[in-house]
């Protein structure tokens, strides 16, 4: 699937310009963007995951995917 569609898409790999992405105006804020990836939202759930995150790294989440589970992440998401 991913190669035919990127077969004649240069911008695959990017939301700007993509045919297949949905545009979505985004917003450009470093100070959030900050907070967000030191767990410093006020959302104390979220907060607590990115903490988590950081400390554990990607394993967490692979482990679902790709480790002993197999699993989809689309289960892991419920």
């Amino acid at each position: 699937f991913f190669y035919t569609a990127a077969t004649n898409n240069p911008h695959f790999d990017k939301m700007e310009f993509n045919p297949i992405c949905v545009q979505i105006p985004w917003d450009r804020n470093p100070e959030a963007l900050a907070k967000w990836a030191e767990g410093r939202t006020g959302f104390p759930w979220i907060d607590a995951i990115m903490t988590q995150l950081r400390q554990e790294g990607h394993a967490v989440a692979c482990f679902l995917t790709r480790g002993d589970l197999w699993v989809s992440w689309e289960e892991g998401m419920k």
